[in-house]
């Protein structure tokens, strides 16, 4: 739900066309590249619209918070508005020291049709 609604935050934003992708640093980790591609995956599963199986690649926490139907419905009235994928750029990855085990927050830049 709160990826849904993030989404949707970031569809009404305008989009930053001039604005060239940030340029990796000296002092920024370097990705990795199984945590990318996995995010790659799950947002490929996103694009299809196939919300039960991006369901079940979701994390428990997640799932304890939020049921398929609700997912599906939220994610199709977020994500289907913005048409096909066009592009999609990796940005960053960053690891979040958070309760239980930290998080991996993999940003991407991506240009839809809509």
């Amino acid at each position: 739900m709160t990826f849904a609604l993030g989404l949707l935050v970031l569809a009404a934003l305008p989009q930053a066309a001039s604005s060239p992708p940030p340029t990796p640093t000296t002092s920024q980790p370097v990705p990795s590249s199984e945590v990318v591609d996995t995010a790659r995956q799950w947002l490929s599963l996103i694009d299809q619209a196939r919300w039960d199986e991006s369901y079940r690649a979701t994390g428990a926490s997640f799932r304890k918070l939020n049921t398929v139907q609700a997912w599906a419905k939220v994610s199709e009235e977020v994500r289907a508005p913005l048409g096909a994928m066009i592009s999609r750029t990796f940005v960053s990855q960053e690891d979040l020291p958070a309760p239980p085990s930290g998080y991996e927050v993999v940003k991407f830049r991506t240009r839809f049709a809509n």
